[in-house]
């Protein structure tokens, strides 16, 4: 998780350019120093075995359009975090049902999980199918509490030997992670001959197939083929900023195939693709993807809250700039007609930043999974204020988990919509969440009859209760649920729902 970040604050009329790097420490410094006269000028103070083969479920998630929708054909949103660890043994040991049933009760029913390339293919063509199985029990775990994975294959600055994570030793040709980008985008051959991203898309096949024989892989969101790509050498762009060129180009041929590859397995989840990590400074230049199943997913982060352990007045200069940013991608995204899911922000204690981020995020109908779950002060590209757990040797609870981030995080939100999404807004300091539907299918999709509206409405917010205002439907829970379920008074009603205190 290295970023360069950039935005353009509208009212100034002139662009700021933020940049943010974790570890390794020098790349850190690089990019302060590239970015600090300009942002104060605005800102006040084992062997393979053959993986089996058989038929892959059918994804409990799906994408309509512009939309990620469930088999009743209800407009899902989904909010949780990155569970990853990119320290040996490279997959979340500890966590374990408790920590699901934590997560599903404070309303978070999405991760972000990472493969580490140097586990699942430690030599040349010879798969770990002992660790690829660890994953698909974490998987497993996950959706028997009702969680769904998005599976990424994750680096930072390219592998261990840069300081980061990612490629194994034999796929790392340089010592520089620019260089061992670009001889990924040209295919250059490595042990035996064949190509390193040739190697690495089998290997994505490889898990896929492991992934699709087991028994919560109908759970998935999907997959993200790769973790913040960089453009490597050729393209003459700096790291971390807009590159049209390397985005239309290269990244798109090798997104072609890694989508390719995956669907000769015969799966049908949706696959995310994302661009280079700029913070939204521009619009991405990714093409549209014939596959249907394709969507969209971005990071964003705010330089003045990375090194963050709590919140300042200086927070609110990362509106402006996460607001351009944000709406960068999402725009990309309605200009594609395809779903975006913010797969990364946060990644600080500045949960007055972390609050607005939900609430952009939310007001958009936008799924998101923020950085991270763990504190994980050993992995490399670490923030020191990530993490929702205080103690990571320790499960997930409510005693265990930083009550002002959780406060940030846990809101009310409808989590499967029967129709079509209109407003929706949420006041803090009233705790009063406000929102509309009509209740007709989005565009590619098909409502099951009778099919309910569920809307989250966390006991955190609201200890002494709630009351509920609908018009254009009726309520089907008891009072006080934690679910709040309603159902249209008919096909095509307009509903409206405000949830208050009690």
């Amino acid at each position: 998780m290295v970023h360069i970040f950039g935005h353009r604050v509208t009212g100034d009329h002139y662009p700021v350019f933020t940049y943010q790097m974790h570890r390794p420490s020098w790349l850190r410094r690089l990019a302060l120093a590239l970015c600090l006269t300009p942002l104060l000028a605005t800102v006040v103070p084992t062997a393979a075995a053959t993986a089996k083969t058989s038929h892959p479920a059918s994804p409990d998630i799906s994408r309509a359009n512009a939309w990620l929708i469930d088999r009743q054909g209800r407009v899902i949103e989904l909010h949780g975090f990155n569970v990853m660890r990119k320290t040996a043994p490279y997959y979340p040991s500890h966590f374990d049902a408790q920590d699901a049933r934590f997560l599903v009760r404070n309303g978070f029913t999405a991760v972000r999980i990472g493969f580490i390339w140097s586990a699942v293919e430690p030599k040349p063509g010879v798969y770990d199918d002992r660790y690829i199985r660890r994953f698909v029990a974490f998987n497993d775990l996950l959706a028997e509490h009702g969680i769904h994975a998005l599976i990424d294959f994750h680096q930072d600055a390219w592998s261990k030997g840069g300081g980061g994570d990612g490629a194994p030793a034999w796929a790392t040709l340089s010592d520089n992670f620019l260089s061992d980008f670009q001889a990924f985008w040209d295919n250059k051959a490595g042990p035996g001959g064949v190509g390193i991203q040739t190697r690495f898309i089998a290997a994505w096949r490889h898990v896929v197939r492991m992934i699709d024989a087991s028994p919560g892989a109908g759970a998935l969101i999907g997959f993200d083929p790769f973790n913040e790509p960089y453009a490597g050498l050729a393209s003459l762009c700096a790291p971390f900023v807009p590159c049209p060129a390397f985005e239309s180009g290269a990244l798109a041929s090798f997104y072609r195939r890694v989508i390719a590859a995956i669907r000769s397995t015969g799966d049908e989840h949706v696959i995310f693709p994302e661009g280079v990590a700029t913070n939204g400074l521009a619009r991405p230049s990714l093409p549209r993807f014939g596959d249907a199943q394709t969507a969209f997913t971005f990071h964003d982060y705010c330089l003045l809250t990375q090194e963050a352990t709590g919140s300042s007045p200086t927070d609110a200069a990362c509106r402006p700039l996460e607001h351009s940013g944000v709406g960068n991608f999402l725009s990309f995204a309605a200009r594609h007609d395809v779903p975006a899911l913010l797969g990364e922000f946060s990644c600080t204690d500045a949960d007055d930043d972390n609050a607005a981020m939900v609430d952009l995020a939310d007001e958009r109908y936008t799924s998101w999974t923020a950085w991270m779950y763990y504190r994980a002060a050993k992995d490399p590209a670490n923030c020191p204020g990530q993490g929702l757990l205080r103690d990571d040797a320790k499960h997930g609870s409510i005693a265990n988990a930083k009550a002002a981030k959780l406060a940030a995080f846990e809101v009310p939100y409808p989590q499967a919509i029967a129709g079509t999404p209109g407003g929706f807004s949420y006041d803090r300091s009233s705790r009063t969440m406000s929102f509309s539907y009509a209740a007709t299918a989005v565009p590619g999709a098909t409502l099951t009859k009778g099919t309910a509206t569920d809307v989250f409405v966390p006991r955190l917010v609201y200890r002494h209760g709630y009351r509920v205002a609908v018009t254009g439907a009726h309520i089907t829970s008891p009072p006080n649920a934690q679910h709040l379920t309603l159902i249209a008074n008919h096909p095509g009603a307009t509903v409206r729902v405000t949830v208050a205190p009690r």
